[in-house]
This record gives C-alpha cells, structure tokens and sequence, in this order.
C-alpha cells in the first residue's frame, strides 16, 4: 500500500506499469491454457460439461454471488469511467483541436475514435477470455472437491486450481501471478479513484475544476486518502470474498448511471461518428440487460423479495 501510495505521488508509476503488463500477460497466457489444457488432466470436461455451465440457471441463494460478478466481469463500470482520465493524460485527441466544422478536424477526431473503439474491443476480448478460463478451471477443479473461496483462506483455495492440475511448483507461479494482478489493479485503482472524485469535487462546484494547480492537490491528497480507507474498510470486513461482493453489486448499480450518461452523450455526438446500426441494437440490448440488474440489485439490497 505504502508503495503504490509513493509511486502515484512522485510519478514513477511507467516502470511498475511494464513489468506489472509483463507479469499479468503472463499469468493470462497460463491461465488460459490451462482452461484449454484442462481435458487432457483428470479433471476434464466435455462439451456437455459447458452447454450446463453456460445454461440459464442458478443454484438456490447464488443469485447474490451472480449480481456482483455481473458488476465485475469484463470491463466494468468503474473501467470504463475512469478510462476517460487514462485518455486525457495519455494525450488521446490532444491535437484534435476545437470543434471548428472543418473536414480535416473531423477526420482528426474519427481516427482518435477509432483508437478508442480498438482499445473497448482489445479489453473485451481479453477480459472475456480470463473471465471464462477461471469459471471454467473453477468449475471444473474446485467444484468437485468441493473447495470454497471463503474468508482469508481465498488465495489459498484459488491456488488450488493450479496446484491439484500443474503440481506443487505452480503454487509459486499463481502468487507471482496474483500478485501482479492485484498489485496493477490497486495501482490502477490508486490513479484513476482519486482523479474520479476530483472531478465531482470539480462538478459540485467544491473548487474551480480549471485552476490545475489546486486540482493536482486535491489528487494528490486522496491518492493517499483513499488506499488508507481501503486498507481500513479490510480490517473492519476482514473477508475479501465479501469485500469483492460488495464491489461488485456496487459496480452492477454503477452501471445503470453509466448507461444513462451514456446515452445522454451519445445524442450530442455528430451522427456521422456513431457506430452501425447493429451496435446501436447492441447498445440498447445491453442498456436494457443493465437496467434489469441494476434494478434488481438495488430491490434485493432493501429486501424486496421477486418472483
């Protein structure tokens, strides 16, 4: 925690962030080979196997775990609002210029978009991919020895599904690779959280969002105020699979704004750089699968009991 605080606070967040990419490239090539690999191992499964796995159906009280994996999996909602600050400082469309009507400024903004889009597309893919070889290595490693992620033990029994199939040594492989995982998560958390509610300090008209020298303060000061909350929130709840729950609920509630926002915006950006009309169908289908489950999350939170 100390670490990530010091790195966010004096810039020397580039070097952490190649060997983090190194180190969780790796992790995921491992990870999903090993789902591949899976049916050449005792614990193997066929395509009868995944036809259930992927069936609309949910043991009795898993709707609760089912919520907050939706708020999770893929690229969630704290993603893809925090992804606008990663553009602004990485400099997308800084040479794009103002809106002035011009030929040559739109086609300057299409290609930016276009980068953007490649970006959504290239997260998709990989957070899809990692998020199914794990249900699939879960499913098929954990489950029939009937072994739970609970409370402290999480790590420990996640290990498992590299230890019971790779052998003993893998058990290293899985900490190196947890760790960069989480370690790049909290330094991405770290940089992106703060910057988040500067700019609703910033909308609430708490501060001048234009004065740059008192904005770069703020930041500065909740990059070291949020982690010690984080770490705080740990050794009240003192259970990370709860603590991953309720992100992930909160995420899924998150997303109901999120899509709000995003039709709003969507109705101020020229027609000619919305996308197709099939994703304009994507969009609403999943606008619509949101909503349920933003809806649905926030009823069983009080209490109110459906169906």
């Amino acid at each position: 925690m100390a670490s990530v605080i010091t790195m966010m606070v004096s810039g020397k967040y580039s070097i952490v962030e190649r060997a983090a990419f190194v180190s969780v490239v790796v992790f995921t090539i491992v990870t999903v080979a090993l789902a591949l690999g899976l049916p050449l191992t005792s614990f193997g499964y066929d395509g009868g196997d995944l036809a259930t796995g992927l069936s609309f159906a949910l043991p009795a009280g898993a709707i609760g775990f089912a919520i907050a994996m939706f708020g999770l999996t893929g690229v969630g909602s704290d993603e893809m609002t925090t992804y606008t600050y990663w553009c602004l400082e990485k400099g997308y469309a800084r040479w794009t210029g103002p809106q002035d009507g011009t030929a040559e400024r739109a086609e300057r903004a299409e290609g930016w978009i276009k980068v953007m889009r490649l970006d959504a597309l290239v997260s998709w893919v990989i957070c899809t991919l990692c998020t199914l070889s794990f249900y699939i290595i879960g499913a098929a490693v954990l489950h029939p020895q009937n072994l739970v992620p609970k409370g402290n033990d999480m790590i420990v029994t996640l290990s498992r599904m590299y230890t019971d199939t790779m052998g003993g040594w893998a058990h290293w492989v899985f900490l190196i690779g947890a760790f960069a995982v989480l370690y790049s998560t909290l330094v991405a958390s770290t940089a992106s959280v703060p910057r988040l509610w500067t700019n609703t300090l910033g909308i609430l008209g708490v501060f001048d969002w234009k004065d740059v020298a008192k904005r770069k303060r703020i930041i500065s000061v909740l990059t070291v105020v949020m982690p010690i909350i984080w770490a705080a929130s740990f050794l009240v709840i003192k259970s990370p699979v709860i603590m991953v729950q309720i992100g992930g609920v909160a995420s899924g509630v998150f997303l109901v704004a999120v899509v709000i926002a995003v039709w709003h915006l969507r109705q101020q950006v020229d027609r000619r750089f919305r996308a197709s009309n099939f994703w304009t169908v994507a969009l609403v289908f999943s606008s619509l699968s949101v909503l349920f489950i933003g809806v649905y999350s926030v009823l069983t939170v009080f209490g109110v009991e459906i169906g």
